[in-house]
């Protein structure tokens, strides 16, 4: 037992010796982050990873703040998703109401993406089916929750659908030449389409 005293004194001494070192290194002005890396393992592994970089779109905001509100809305996300997979079977009568979770979600994974990567870095260099994506999907909220347009909804739903796949595959590498063939090869069936349906 005094042996287990006598090492919780020792931590203690540690703990206030690290933490009076470390707030002489920080300048006055800025905000020292929580030591969220004294957790990590100690096994002779260098943590020189820095989580997220400054944003000048997010003042005041530490890298382990944005951390966790990167994680709330992934989580958030996930749930939406979680919601909006439980409407599947019923997609004929409840289109609205999954197409608005399925949004919600989409929007929440967004901001997580966001508030990781930084919002200036994507607004830096906006991609033209990112724009059409965002769009898209506020269209599919406006008419889901403004309109109250199972139709509209449908229709936005699947605007964002091809959008948002368009998106995602000009991110893969070799991706804006996937899109362009993978879209010259439905423009070849939907014209081979038109032409066997019309006499001409």
């Amino acid at each position: 037992m005094a042996e287990l005293g006598r090492q919780l004194q020792e931590y203690v001494a540690q703990n206030k010796a690290g933490s009076g070192g470390s707030s002489a290194a920080s300048a006055p002005g800025e905000s020292s982050e929580p030591g969220w890396r004294a957790w990590l393992p100690s096994s002779g592994v260098v943590w020189s990873w820095s989580p997220v970089d400054a944003d000048p779109c997010l003042p005041g905001m530490t890298g382990t703040q944005r951390l966790m509100a990167a994680g709330g809305c992934a989580a958030m996300a996930a749930l939406c998703f979680g919601l909006a997979g439980l409407y599947l079977p019923l997609l004929v009568l409840r289109a609205r109401k999954f197409s608005m979770l399925w949004s919600l979600g989409s929007v929440l994974g967004l901001s997580s993406a966001a508030l990781l990567r930084g919002p200036s870095r994507l607004l830096r260099e906006p991609e033209p089916w990112a724009l059409l994506y965002l769009t898209a999907l506020g269209a599919t909220l406006y008419a889901a929750l403004g309109l109250r347009s199972t139709p509209l909804t449908l229709l936005g739903a699947a605007a964002q659908v091809i959008t948002g796949a368009a998106f995602l595959l000009g991110l893969l590498p070799g991706g804006a030449a996937g899109r362009r063939y993978i879209s010259g090869l439905c423009g070849s069936l939907v014209r081979r389409g038109v032409s066997k349906a019309l006499p001409v």
